[in-house]
């Protein structure tokens, strides 16, 4: 039985009825959705409703959050729903779906790690005032996990990586897009996209090297978030970065948004507040998103590749390590100054195959 989406966001307690009236014993949810019943049902419209049926609560599609998961276990303990049942998954639609189940006979696991550690790409380490994460178990039957660095060589076990998937259930290629499957499948392995690492044999997430943005179980193309600022007076034109993580404390993943602004200020807060509100502005009218912050930047602060692209997980982690940081006095000169350069020297090889060319 189907829900309708918009049906479940009104009225969240449809779907706890739903299974209490149909015994079912499977049913999944992203993360906000057990959030979501914790903040809006009310006891009395659960009357009649047991839940002890439901022994597999599948929570996946977006970032488990422990503190969610919780909540849901102890809120509708007193329906019957056992803390057993909320099971933690990872999968994704390349391969077809299901790759990790965490233990469906106990309850789920969640550990605190090292911030800097995870960041740093450094050995998972549990750490008392870190990260809480949580375990989305081991592979299932068929499937085999491998944790890669960005060259593609495998790491060592427990260190933090890029999360590669080998199924029997693994698409063979995008539908018409022969270049993107090629990047993506390499020697019969998926590069998911994701980050994380195995830790007691067991899968943990700790990021995204993907562009696309999950948030409140939909996905959201970033480039939307960032044209809809690009004509804010104030932000330089094709120089932001939207990304989506997991602030300390929260229930879910939230908007973050960095844009440059167009001059470079010694004093210029109260502008910065102007322009961050102009920019939350634009968001919202475009795509519906309420941006959880939105950061303003100096010119040329945000990292990019060497061919001018915006590494958008980078300046993430730079962020959050406290290293984003504007250019020093005089490198935009000195960047300037090797285009001309690389400008002059195309000139000259481009004479020099001009000549050759002759007959």
């Amino acid at each position: 039985m189907l829900i309708p989406p918009e049906l479940f966001i009104a009225q969240p307690a449809v779907w706890l009825r739903t299974l209490s009236r149909t015994r079912a014993t499977i049913s999944p949810s992203p993360n906000f959705g057990f959030g979501l019943c914790v903040e809006k049902i009310r006891d009395d419209e659960l009357a009649g409703v047991d839940l002890s049926s439901w022994t597999v609560a599948l929570n996946g599609a977006e970032t488990v959050v422990a503190s969610v998961a919780r909540a849901f276990c102890s809120r509708f303990a007193s329906w019957g729903f056992r803390r057993e049942a909320m099971t933690p998954v990872y999968g994704l639609s390349e391969a077809a779906l299901a790759v990790t189940f965490s233990d469906i006979d106990r309850p789920f696991t969640a550990c605190r790690f090292s911030s800097a550690d995870l960041a740093a790409k450094d050995r998972a380490r549990e750490d008392p005032t870190g990260i809480e994460l949580v375990s989305v178990g081991r592979p299932l039957p068929g499937c085999s996990i491998s944790i890669r660095d960005e060259s593609g060589s495998e790491v060592e076990s427990g260190r933090a990586g890029r999360i590669w998937v080998r199924s029997p259930s693994l698409m063979s290629r995008y539908f018409g897009n022969q270049p993107a499957t090629d990047e993506a499948i390499r020697g019969g392995w998926l590069d998911t996209g994701d980050l994380g690492f195995l830790y007691e044999g067991e899968l943990f997430l700790s990021g995204r090297v993907k562009d696309i943005l999950i948030l409140r179980g939909r996905n959201y193309r970033p480039e939307d978030v960032e044209h809809a600022v690009d004509s804010v007076v104030g932000v330089r034109t094709g120089c932001s970065a939207a990304v989506g993580y997991l602030p300390r404390g929260a229930a879910g993943e939230v908007l973050l948004v960095f844009v440059e602004k167009r001059r470079r200020s010694q004093r210029n807060g109260g502008r910065d507040i102007w322009l961050a509100e102009r920019c939350e502005r634009a968001i919202l009218a475009a795509t519906g998103l309420e941006p959880h912050q939105v950061v303003v930047l100096e010119p040329g602060t945000l990292p990019r590749t060497s061919s001018g692209k915006i590494r958008r997980h980078e300046a993430l982690q730079l962020f959050l390590t406290d290293r984003l940081r504007p250019p020093r006095a005089g490198q935009p000169l000195r960047l300037l100054a090797a285009l001309a350069r690389s400008h002059r020297a195309f000139r000259t090889l481009k004479r020099s195959a001009a000549v050759e060319e002759e007959p």
